[in-house]
């Protein structure tokens, strides 16, 4: 009876240690997401540079062969046919110089609507403007006219032949 206490608690010493061990060495991950507009990348470096939309200083990313890059449509995208300036989502881990990319999302760009303005300053013709006004009207209903009265006889020579 003694021996078996003494095996029940070093059992349980044991089993004890192993689930303060697994605590003890779980780690956990954080995954950020963040926007912002792709400026570069380095081959060499391994380093894809973006600025994000919340800050002014261009942020530095390890991209792995892990890293997932694809675009809005979930079909894989080559990190070197992204254009500079292409909106982007980053999912990263890490903090500081230390940023590891796992997966990158290639954004369409929003539409940007270019708005005219155009200021026309109206004034009241002059004799000599109202006259030409008029000619040029007298001369394109006469033209206009003359061509109705070409096309007919066309037409009836046509008919008639």
């Amino acid at each position: 009876m003694k021996t078996n206490i003494l095996k029940i608690g070093a059992t349980s010493f044991a089993v004890t240690i192993c689930i303060w061990c697994t605590q003890a060495f779980a780690q956990t991950t954080t995954v950020t997401t963040t926007k912002g507009a792709f400026n570069e990348y380095v081959p060499g470096s391994e380093t894809m540079v973006v600025r994000a939309e919340t800050g002014t200083t261009p942020l530095r990313y390890t991209v792995t062969k892990q890293t997932t890059i694809v675009d809005e449509s979930g079909a894989p995208v080559s990190v070197e046919r992204i254009s500079p300036g292409s909106p982007l989502s980053i999912q990263y881990t890490g903090t500081g110089d230390h940023l590891v990319a796992s997966r990158i999302v290639i954004q369409k760009p929003t539409a940007v609507t270019e708005q005219q303005t155009t200021t026309t300053t109206t004034r009241d013709l002059t004799h000599h403007e109202k006259h030409e006004l008029k000619e040029a009207q007298k001369h394109e209903k006469k033209a206009e006219k003359e061509q109705a009265e070409a096309q007919k006889d066309k037409d009836k020579l046509d008919h008639d032949q």
